[in-house]
């Protein structure tokens, strides 16, 4: 049965149409068929309830009347009058009401109030029919229809009046009835103005749908041309893969030797750098220091010259040996211990330096951590690769448009990448994309610069076991991406272990620990707190745990003036707390509060007591999450 009468409606929806039509035109008549048929089916549903309740009335006869009116489009169209039959459509609604509501009146012997009501909803629901049927363009055909509907609503109460049906006529006395036509104006006035705002926004959007779609079949067209042309091309590949591969077993042997060669000339390049910036620094610093004492006076006016271009040229050379020094340091950095380093800290930090480039050039600089907030890895490496990347982008940004530089971190199974994007002047990748990374290599000469930045940048990412790439366009700009692994077993990140002491840095709570195993000497606690600082001063960690459980009896006070010589300098490096792991057990009552006092006297910060190392743990863990609730941590220094 559904089938049937899906069948049914699906054969009246389209009467009229064919396929020599527009689109456009198929669907108006599509729609006016239907919405004739939904019409009519309303009209006869309230027919036979009228009928069922009060009897064949004058509006029950109407409303079949009415029913067989409303299929008068769907004949129309069939015919080919599309237009008219719109337009019937359009006006016969507002007419059918006013003509039902006068006849309803006389339908019953007492009347109600709302039956003056009703009829109001009808005309204001037919307000939208006109722009449902029509487009905006065919102004004269809903004008007029939208002109009909408004006609009767304006003269609703004068029509009933005529045929001595009114309101207060028929004896009513609602104080405030006359306002209901103006209320029922206004409310008209409002739906026809957004209804016509809203089919012109629709009109809109269905024109560019339109056009896009012609674009899309010319691009199709040209797509399938183009894999005809694609696939000749694969074949072509196919036959070429197969000979490079033939000669790519062959290639493969030589380059195998070849690198053998390779290693060994490598290895004899990095003692011959180390040589050079270590060994030459010495015979420098005597010239430099015979330069200072010569006379310039007793030169005489034409060696003098030369003496400033010899001072120039030695400076010069000075500098050249520092950045080779420095790049053989981060050769030979360790960088097996990882920190966990929040990139916005690093970025305000960046931004602090570069404050006064950033303010004269008027530069935008857009940040988004949330896929990756931070990462665990060498802070000053880190700060190096995007302070370096930053830097480049601000200078050599183009002088034609407003500087703007996003930094953006995204996180995979395996790695962390930093990409930084800026609109500045680009490089030539085919002509320099393979000497991108060269030492002493620049890309725009007309601004000063060494060519180190990126040298080191690659380096550094390197040496933390990431890799960089490269995306740039000429005068459109350049995108960096920095990939760094991410790094597992960070929670005992050992520097020493031997049979007085084992210390450890653990980056899960950015803590450096210390474990005494035995009874030691002076000399053994100054040089822990020797190899302590130098790794502090590194890496800037705010947290302690020191674990004195197997040297209960060990004296303090004597401690306390070691560590007096270093005081300072801890206190600088930036410690904020510090956990002792004590065994109450070893001491009295008072000696146990005695103790802590001394270990308190020690420096400036906040110690706290527990009894086990987890203790300990679990306390600088809990600091830490309080630290980060209320502010981010300190950026690097």
């Amino acid at each position: 049965m559904m089938r049937e009468l899906e069948a049914i409606w699906r054969r009246l929806s389209h009467w009229g149409t064919h396929t020599s039509q527009p689109i456009q035109q198929r669907r108006t008549v599509t729609l006016t068929n239907r919405i004739s048929l939904l019409i009519a089916a309303f009209t006869l549903f309230l027919c036979i309830l009228s009928t069922s309740a009060f009897g064949w009335i004058y509006s029950s006869q109407l409303a079949l009347g009415f029913t067989i009116l409303f299929l008068s489009p769907l004949l129309l169209n069939r015919f080919g009058f599309i237009s008219l039959a719109r337009m019937f459509l359009s006006i016969i609604a507002s007419l059918a009401s006013i003509v039902v509501s006068v006849v309803d009146k006389f339908d019953y012997f007492q009347l109600e109030e709302f039956q003056y009501f009703e009829f109001r909803l009808m005309l204001l629901s037919a307000t939208l029919f006109p722009f449902i049927l029509f487009r905006l363009k065919e102004l004269r055909y809903w004008t007029i229809a939208l002109g009909v509907n408004l006609l009767s609503i304006a003269l609703y109460d004068p029509i009933h009046n005529w045929f001595g049906v009114g309101y207060y006529q028929k004896g009513f006395s609602g104080p405030n009835y006359f306002f209901l036509t103006i209320m029922t104006l206004a409310a008209f006035f409002v739906i026809a103005i957004t209804t016509f705002f809203l089919k012109r926004s629709f009109e809109k959007s269905e024109a560019a749908n339109e056009n896009l779609i012609e674009e899309l079949k010319t691009k199709s067209s040209e797509l399938q041309q183009a894999n005809a042309v694609i696939q000749k091309q694969q074949d072509q590949l196919s036959e070429e893969n197969l000979n490079l591969n033939r000669e790519l077993v062959d290639k493969n042997q030589q380059l195998l030797e070849t690198n053998e060669e390779l290693i060994s000339h490598n290895n004899d390049l990095q003692q011959f750098s180390y040589t050079i910036s270590h060994n030459l620094r010495g015979p420098l610093a005597s010239i430099t220091g015979l330069l200072a004492l010569v006379n310039e006076d007793e030169l005489g006016p034409s060696n003098t010259p030369l003496l400033v271009h010899f001072k120039s040229s030695v400076k010069a050379l000075e500098s050249t040996i520092l950045d080779l020094s420095n790049i053989i340091d981060t050769r030979n950095r360790i960088t097996r211990l990882r920190q966990p380093i929040v990139w916005e800290s690093v970025m305000e930090n960046i931004k602090t330096q570069l404050t006064k480039d950033i303010e004269d050039n008027e530069v935008e600089i857009t940040t988004s951590f949330e896929n990756a907030p931070e990462i665990y890895a060498v802070k000053p490496m880190v700060h190096s690769i995007l302070y370096n990347l930053v830097s480049n982008a601000i200078k050599y940004r183009n002088p034609e448009r407003t500087c703007v530089v996003q930094v953006r971190t995204t996180k995979t199974a395996d790695h962390v990448q930093l990409e930084v994007t800026d609109n500045g002047m680009g490089i030539d990748m085919k002509r320099f994309g393979d000497k991108l990374f060269t030492l002493y290599r620049r890309f725009h000469t007309h601004i000063e610069g060494k060519g180190l930045g990126l040298f080191l940048v690659k380096l550094q990412t390197e040496a933390l076991g990431g890799k960089i790439e490269v995306q740039s366009e000429v005068d459109r700009g350049t995108t960096f991406l920095v990939k760094l692994k991410l790094t597992e077993d960070v929670n005992e990140q050992l520097l020493l272990d031997n049979e007085v002491v084992k210390i450890y840095y653990d980056a899960s709570i950015d803590a450096l620990c210390t474990l005494w195993k035995a009874a030691h000497s002076n000399e053994d606690f100054e040089n822990v707190l020797v190899l302590s600082l130098d790794f502090l001063k590194t890496y800037r960690t705010p947290n302690w745990i020191s674990d004195v459980r197997q040297v209960p009896y060990r004296d303090e006070v004597a401690l306390n003036q070691i560590r007096a010589k270093y005081k300072a300098e801890y206190v600088k490096v930036g410690i904020r707390r510090v956990a002792v792991v004590m065994n109450p057990a070893d001491y009295s009552a008072e000696g146990f509060e005695s103790k802590k006092q001394d270990i308190t006297n020690a420096y400036p910060v906040h110690f706290n007591f527990f009894n086990t190392f987890e203790s300990g743990h679990n306390w600088i863990k809990i600091e830490n999450e309080k630290r980060k609730a209320k502010q981010p941590d300190l950026p690097f220094q």
